[in-house]
């Protein structure tokens, strides 16, 4: 045997475990673990409603003690930002996949992609969306804030692939703001009315069906006359949250539901 032969036999030596490592595995564990418990949390929260669920009904499910959950949680009011969290990572990675393909994609096309893929997401995190809202008025303003920004963030993606497809005469809709907003409440849909349309739709059925309505609604009502309403810019949709801002800032003590712009000019229906 030569010595290259020698040294090329020798078995290779293991790189030693540092501490650093040991570190990232352990909060690898306890990321994946937290992730179980919030799931688990979730479906409480549905079932019971948030504030009639109490940790040590999350800790029971979890199969685990009340004193182990708290090592992973103070209390069950961290859970909205645990989703918030959750949330923002899905959204952030749909987001980057669309934008991937925004360049060599034609808009129609686009459009579909990003509609099925947020209609994935609402289907695996339905509890978490169900959560938000039917709690989302009684939380705090801190604990609302990184979903108030993830609904801009999807609604204006939709709204610039409305835009580039208007530019391009594939689209025709009269106010791409609000059908980018009433795209992504019909893939909401999916978790807010499942109870009625898990009885008649698959998931891969109401996806193609979503896909449909938004580029029927993207493309106009050609056969209508819509009166023209002044178009919006995204500049106007991040108003909308500097607005939110202020009413937070004036209230600091408030709710989500002091967030709620209600119509000036509500109709009483006994009147007419």
């Amino acid at each position: 045997m030569t010595h290259q032969a020698a040294i090329i036999d020798r078995p290779k030596k293991m790189p030693k475990k540092t501490k650093a490592t040991k570190a990232h595995k352990r909060n690898k564990s306890a990321n994946a673990r937290l992730q179980q418990i919030s799931r688990v949390a979730a479906d409480l929260f549905f079932e019971k409603g948030f504030w009639q669920t109490t940790t040590k009904e999350i800790a029971e499910a979890c199969n685990i003690s009340v004193g182990t959950l708290y090592y992973y949680i103070k209390s069950k009011y961290d859970f909205p930002l645990i989703f918030s969290k959750v949330h923002i990572r899905d959204i952030n990675k749909w987001e980057k996949e669309i934008r991937k393909e925004i360049k060599d994609t034609a808009p129609e096309d686009l459009l579909r992609k990003a509609v099925r893929k947020l209609l994935y997401l609402v289907d695996l995190r339905d509890r978490m969306v169900l959560f938000w809202y039917n709690t989302g008025q009684h939380l705090e303003w801190e604990q609302l804030e990184d979903i108030v920004d993830t609904e801009f963030q999807i609604v204006a993606l939709f709204k610039e692939i409305i835009d580039e497809g208007c530019r391009a005469g594939q689209f025709k809709t009269s106010d791409s703001l609000l059908t980018a907003v009433n795209i992504e409440l019909i893939c909401h849909t999916w978790a807010l009315k499942g109870w009625h349309l898990y009885h008649f739709y698959t998931l891969e059925q109401y996806a193609d069906i979503c896909e449909r309505h938004a580029v029927l609604m993207a493309r106009g009502a050609s056969d209508l006359e819509i009166t023209q309403i002044p178009t919006y810019t995204i500049a106007d949709v991040k108003r909308i949250k500097d607005d939110w801002d202020q009413r937070r800032k004036e209230n600091p003590q408030g709710r989500g539901s002091a967030s709620w712009v209600h119509s000036p000019t509500k109709v009483d229906y006994r009147s007419t």
